[in-house]
């Protein structure tokens, strides 16, 4: 069963009559899809923030995205139950050793192509929604920059989950939005800490910039 789908069918309606979800910046999901591969690389202040965001970009582009998930959420039954039939990279953490097939697997499903967006976490653990608590790890743009190197054209959408609470369920009544940043586009031999430097910015001045709306 689908429960990602049902979550995207059902779930989102109810968000945005208790918590008045909205997607901000779904425009800049659709002019990256029209470039090519789409990365987006969000903050994740909850379980629930990863939630939101992966539900907006499969309401805007219209497709089952890619997730790269902590292979820690495997030994949870409960959540593996609900991740099993996802579309589901497992990695053992950013910049941890023994990510090579994990790795290899982003870079293959960025050169594919196709409709999916790839959804990373960069910071790879919980992190509080503030400008100040965001330090992205390098370990994203390594399929990126190997993707773009042989050709295929890698489009990186920097995104924060708002209203989330940092490792608590949003309160009745209180506002939770997915926010999605100018594409960054990636080039040929680009240096992974400048990438991740590049994208870490733009992150915090999404959140600069609307973190006070809700």
């Amino acid at each position: 069963m689908d429960y990602y789908r049902i979550a995207c069918r059902y779930v989102t309606p109810i968000f945005r009559i208790v918590f008045n979800f909205k997607i901000i910046g779904g425009e800049n999901l659709l002019r990256a899809a029209a470039r090519g591969t789409v990365v987006v690389c969000t903050t994740h202040s909850s379980d629930l923030g990863g939630m939101i965001v992966g539900m907006a970009v499969s309401t805007v582009l219209k497709a089952k995205p890619w997730i790269v998930v902590n292979v820690k959420f495997r030994k949870n039954r409960l959540t593996h139950f609900f991740l099993k039939d996802m579309n589901i990279v497992w990695i053992a953490g950013n910049d941890m050793l023994g990510n090579y097939h994990a790795l290899k697997k982003i870079r293959e499903l960025i050169v594919k192509g196709g409709a999916e967006a790839i959804i990373m976490a960069p910071q790879g653990t919980y992190n509080k929604p503030v400008a100040g608590a965001v330090e992205f790890r390098q370990g994203f743009a390594i399929p990126c920059i190997k993707a773009a190197n042989v050709g295929a054209k890698v489009i990186v959408v920097p995104a924060f989950d708002l209203g989330a609470t940092y490792r608590s369920f949003p309160g009745m009544g209180r506002r939770i939005a997915a926010i999605f940043g100018c594409p960054i586009e990636v080039k040929k031999h680009a240096e992974r800490a400048g990438l991740a430097k590049t994208v870490e910015k733009s992150v915090k001045n999404l959140i600069t910039a609307y973190g006070t709306l809700f």
